[in-house]
């Protein structure tokens, strides 16, 4: 999704500037401004959003930067959270998460984070998300992401053993 300056609006630069991973500072700023605008509106705007692609730029992002050998944190944490933010509206989450490869990404994220709870809690947010989807919940089940889940449980108390049963 390369946008012309001329006949694009505002949001569709910043979704498309956001789709080339590009430097920390302005990739930063990209998603502390979809976030304002997002946070200070209806879901008129995150609607607006959903219509101009923004999920699948949002996808595309957190495919990205979750990809590399080190991921950096500072971005994903607040991708993650906007990608919940505006997955609650989009009801093709699911779908599109799948097609991008962000479902099992975020799987294998949260898998590698259990012992941070911002990095678990945002990656439980998402993948609850997604799983708004059959497809993506199958696809969750079949990968053992309920194992991952039981796991964050802390260890089998009576109240816990209640929950789980």
């Amino acid at each position: 999704m390369i946008a012309s300056p001329s006949s694009s609006s505002g949001l569709e630069v910043l979704l498309s500037t956001l789709q080339n991973p590009g430097d920390v500072a302005s990739t930063l700023n990209i998603l502390n401004v979809l976030d304002e605008l997002l946070s200070a509106g209806t879901d008129r705007r995150i609607h607006y959003m959903i219509s101009k692609g923004g999920s699948e730029a949002l996808l595309t992002a957190l495919v990205n930067h979750a990809r590399t050998f080190s991921p950096d944190y500072n971005i994903l944490l607040p991708l993650l959270h906007l990608l919940a933010k505006v997955g609650h509206r989009d009801r093709r989450i699911g779908m599109k998460a799948e097609d991008a490869g962000a479902v099992l990404l975020t799987l294998n994220l949260l898998r590698q984070n259990i012992n941070h709870a911002r990095r678990v809690a945002a990656c439980l947010w998402v993948i609850q998300v997604f799983s708004s989807s059959v497809s993506a919940a199958n696809l969750i089940g079949e990968n053992h992401g309920l194992d991952v889940i039981y796991q964050l449980i802390p260890q089998y108390t009576t109240r816990n053993l209640h929950t789980i049963k």
